[in-house]
């Protein structure tokens, strides 16, 4: 997505060096094997380390000027369409992963109030040692059980969810989460070979995730479609378990299905791949690229464990329609 003037761009590339003079940064996602190293207020470090090369960055541009600040601990990049929030939580050998995550939603949720951008389109979160612990013990569903609270204390109904994405980060303590909002119109999706995350049974844990498939953000000049991270459930039961060729097909399946009632990805698409091990990246991009026609260089691939621990691989991705022009 670098050709033409655009008001919202998204682009992966080793830098935050802008597409043209008249393009701010609306947020950055850094991902590397090593720590930080800019200052920009826009920039949030993912501990993912890309599989491909040292360092790459998934920037979000938009053609008018970006205000940033803080709330708390909630830095805020707010534009005419968007406001991204981004927290990155400390967490001790003893804090409350639930607890924490509560009053990290909560704090979103407070935030927002400040912002023009009151509904949340997608959220990011990445936590470290995602699997760690048994049956409900595990980190993922005391954070589950978080956010389901935070979204019960402020009555947000579980079919308004956002897109969701959920990954474990290669850190062992420690979350993570980037808020997309807008005070645009919302279409939300759910996928008809899939029951919803937040109507999965009891086995998954107290409380079911909340996020939608899909969304899409409408606005005057452009649609911007947001997938949530997708891999190989049908109904609600992982299928093909520490397979990631049937998996990667399954969750290519999952997509397509998604596509018929909300058109999310094409040729115009970034995507993130989620790996849990090494695996041949080339082979996955070529069916990438064949599946859903996208270029090489709208790939990222992540070393990132998921939700579940016989999944080996999620893809989540992003796509600008634009309208018309300005």
């Amino acid at each position: 997505m670098t050709s033409g003037h655009r008001y919202l761009q998204v682009s992966l590339g080793d830098s935050i060096s802008p597409p043209s003079t008249d393009q701010h940064l609306l947020v950055a996602f850094r991902f590397a094997a090593d720590a930080n190293n800019t200052s920009h207020p826009a920039v949030v470090d993912i501990a993912l380390e890309p599989l491909e090369s040292n360092e790459i960055y998934e920037c979000w541009w938009v053609a008018e000027p970006v205000s940033y600040r803080r709330n708390g601990s909630i830095r805020i990049a707010e534009c005419s369409d968007y406001a991204v929030l981004v927290q990155e939580i400390d967490e001790g050998p003893g804090d409350d992963l639930t607890s924490l995550t509560q009053n990290a939603y909560r704090e979103t949720f407070q935030t927002l109030r400040s912002t023009d951008h009151s509904r949340m389109a997608k959220v990011w979160n990445y936590l470290g040692a995602i699997n760690s612990g048994d049956g409900d013990n595990e980190r993922y569903r005391q954070f589950s059980v978080g956010r389901a609270s935070a979204f019960s204390e402020y009555a947000l109904p579980d079919d308004a969810s956002p897109a969701g994405t959920g990954i474990g980060t290669r850190l062992q303590r420690g979350l993570t989460i980037i808020t997309l909002a807008s005070r645009h119109p919302l279409l939300l999706a759910e996928n008809p070979r899939q029951v919803s995350a937040f109507q999965y049974p009891r086995q998954y844990g107290p409380s079911s995730p909340k996020f939608a498939r899909g969304a899409a953000v409408l606005t005057g000049s452009h649609a911007l479609h947001l997938l949530s991270g997708t891999a190989s459930i049908v109904g609600h039961e992982s299928l093909h378990p520490l397979d990631v060729e049937a998996q990667l097909e399954e969750t290519l399946r999952n997509i397509a299905a998604l596509g018929g009632s909300l058109s999310v990805l094409d040729g115009d698409s970034v995507h993130r791949v989620y790996m849990r091990e090494m695996g041949d990246t080339d082979a996955i991009a070529t069916e990438l690229q064949e599946r859903l026609a996208v270029r090489r260089d709208q790939i990222v691939f992540l070393r990132g464990d998921i939700c579940r621990r016989e999944l080996l691989i999620e893809i989540d991705g992003v796509r600008v329609q634009e309208t018309s022009r300005t």
